[in-house]
């Protein structure tokens, strides 16, 4: 059971952030300002109940909460990650990471899906390489179209919480009626 809280857990985490790259682009959206103060609050709650699990249970769910990352991942790194609609694993590409919350937003290699998936659940691709400029731009020109990749990508990031949001408002709309 603390395993599977573990992983809600950090869902909720992954939304929370979604919401929070929504709300920079939206800062007054009251749908968007109830949604970070309810999955704060799951949160809260989930955290809490983790806690207050019996001792042996509590310390070891604690410590996958609380784990180190092992590996030290960089935007644009290659990665294995499941997927969470299938529970498959894929390669992945590392588009941006969120230290704080312990997660990166990830795209499937081949696939073009986006998800952010916990640090802890990524794994090393197999070939174990490495893009080639490893993070690091060489001359300026280098530079600027990797700030220009990265604002893309985080301006694609928005538009998908935004498109997720208006089909949930619709779903939600059609099972008022």
């Amino acid at each position: 059971m603390s395993e599977d809280l573990v992983k809600q857990l950090n869902s909720y985490k992954a939304q929370l952030q979604q919401v929070e790259v929504a709300l920079s682009t939206d800062e007054e959206n009251e749908d968007l300002l109830k949604l970070q103060k309810d999955l704060q609050e799951v949160i809260d709650l989930t955290t809490d109940l983790l806690t207050s699990q019996p001792a042996e249970s509590a310390s070891t769910t604690n410590s996958s909460v609380t784990a180190p990352v092992k590996q030290r991942w960089k935007v644009g790194d290659n990665c294995l990650a499941v997927w969470n609609q299938d529970g498959q694993t894929y390669e992945a590409e590392i588009e941006e990471i969120d230290r704080e919350n312990g997660t990166a937003a990830v795209t499937f290699a081949g696939y073009g899906n986006a998800e952010v998936i916990p640090l802890q659940n990524l794994k090393p691709s197999e070939d174990g390489k490495r893009n080639a400029d490893d993070g690091k731009p060489k001359s300026k020109k280098e530079q600027i179209r990797q700030r220009i990749r990265e604002s893309i990508r985080r301006k694609k990031a928005q538009k998908k919480v935004l498109r997720m949001k208006g089909i949930r408002q619709k779903r939600e709309g059609t099972k008022s009626k």
